[in-house]
C-alpha cells in the first residue's frame, strides 16, 4: 500500500477553505462571543443609571442623618449579664434626682433560656407635664436593655399649692429651700408663673410684714401726741357710738348689718341676707396637666443575659415550653 499522495491543487485550496473557517469559528465563539458580552455589561446606559440610584441613596442617607442629628442622642441600649440590678438602681437613682418624690419595686429575676427578665413597678412625682415625659425618654434611652408599658399619667395637688407650703418650710429646713430651688427653677426654664410669695422665698427677699400698728390694734396718733392718752370727750364720744352700735346690732338678727351714713346715723337693714348670700366661697381651680403636679405610674421590665454569668442565685427558671403551652 502506498502512503504516498499528493494534493492536487484544488485539494490543497479545498482544505486551506476549511481551515480558515475553522478559524473563523472558533475565534467568533471563544473571542468575539466574550467581547460582546463583556460590553454589554459595561454598558453605559446601565452605569448611568446605577450611578443615579447610589446619588439617590445618598440623598436619603443625608437627610436620615439629618433626622437623628435633630432628634439627638439614639438609644444605644445592650443586653448586660445577669447580675446588673446593682447598676440599674444606680441608673434609676440618678434619672429620678429632680423628681418631687418616686418609688421604684424590684421582682425577682425570672430566666427563659438565657433571657433573664426583671419586672419593676415605678411611681413618682413631677412639677410639671414637661419634666415627666423627659424622665420617661430618659428611661427608654438608657443604656440598659429595657420595655416600658402601663404608662399612667394623671394631676396631682396644684402647682401654686405645692409651692407656697414648700415656700413655707423652706423659710426654716434647708433641704425644702433646696428642694424649692430646683423646683422653681425648672418651672421659670419653662415659662411657669410664679406667685410673688413663692419668688421672695426663692429669691431670698425679705417677705412684707404688717406694720406695728396693725399688730396691736392701735389707731396711729397725731404727730406730737404719741405716748398721751386720747382726750376725755373723744373717748366719751367713742364709748356713745359704740354703745348705740350695740344697741342697734341687738336688736338685729344672726347674719345682720347695719349701715352708718355720711353724717353718722346707723340705719338699720330692711331685710336680712342669709349667711349663704353674703359670703362667697372662692373655688378652687380645676387640676389640669398644665396646673397640677404629675404623679406617673408604669411597670418597666429590664433585660438581661445568663449566657456568661458567674451565678445564677436568686434566679427563677421558666421553661419554655411549657409556658408556651400555658399561652396556647
Amino acid at each position: 500500500m502506498k502512503l504516498n499522495y499528493s494534493f492536487t491543487k484544488r485539494e490543497i485550496i479545498l482544505i486551506f477553505a476549511l481551515i480558515l473557517v475553522l478559524i473563523g469559528l472558533l475565534y467568533y465563539r471563544f473571542v468575539y462571543v466574550n467581547i460582546r458580552d463583556q460590553a454589554g455589561e459595561y454598558d453605559t446606559a446601565d452605569m448611568e443609571a446605577q450611578i443615579q440610584q447610589e446619588q439617590m441613596q445618598l440623598v436619603q442617607w443625608a437627610a436620615m442623618a439629618q433626622e437623628i442629628d435633630e432628634i439627638g442622642q439614639v438609644s444605644t441600649s445592650s443586653l448586660y449579664t445577669y447580675d446588673n440590678q446593682k447598676n440599674e438602681i444606680n441608673l434609676l437613682n440618678d434619672i429620678f434626682a429632680p423628681v418631687i418624690r418616686y418609688n421604684f419595686s424590684f421582682q425577682k429575676p425570672v430566666a427563659t433560656g438565657d433571657t433573664v427578665r426583671r419586672n419593676v413597678t415605678v411611681s413618682f412625682t413631677t412639677i410639671d407635664y414637661n419634666s415627666a415625659l423627659d424622665i420617661i425618654h430618659q428611661l427608654h434611652n438608657s443604656k440598659y436593655r429595657v420595655l416600658l408599658k402601663d404608662i399612667s399619667i394623671s394631676p396631682g395637688d396644684l402647682t401654686v399649692d405645692y409651692l407656697t407650703a414648700l415656700a413655707t418650710e423652706a423659710l426654716v429646713d434647708e433641704k425644702a429651700m433646696n428642694q424649692l430651688k430646683k423646683q422653681v427653677g425648672t418651672l421659670i426654664n419653662a415659662g411657669y408663673e410664679i406667685d410673688p410669695y413663692v419668688m421672695k422665698v426663692y429669691n431670698g427677699e425679705p417677705l412684707t410684714e404688717a406694720s406695728e400698728t396693725e399688730l396691736t390694734g392701735e389707731s396711729a396718733m397725731p404727730e406730737g401726741m404719741e405716748g398721751q392718752s386720747a382726750p376725755e370727750e373723744t373717748l366719751a364720744d367713742a364709748e356713745s357710738v359704740i354703745s348705740e352700735t350695740d344697741a342697734m346690732a341687738g336688736e338685729l338678727v344672726d347674719g345682720g348689718s347695719v349701715e352708718t351714713l355720711a353724717d353718722g346715723t346707723i340705719v338699720a337693714p330692711t331685710e336680712v341676707q342669709s349667711e349663704t348670700q353674703t359670703e362667697t366661697e372662692t373655688e378652687k381651680p380645676i387640676q389640669t396637666l398644665e396646673n397640677s403636679l404629675i404623679n406617673v405610674s408604669m411597670s418597666m421590665t429590664f433585660y438581661e443575659t445568663a449566657y456568661g454569668a458567674e451565678s445564677l442565685d436568686g434566679l427563677i427558671i421558666e421553661n419554655a415550653e411549657t409556658t408556651s403551652a400555658e399561652a396556647g
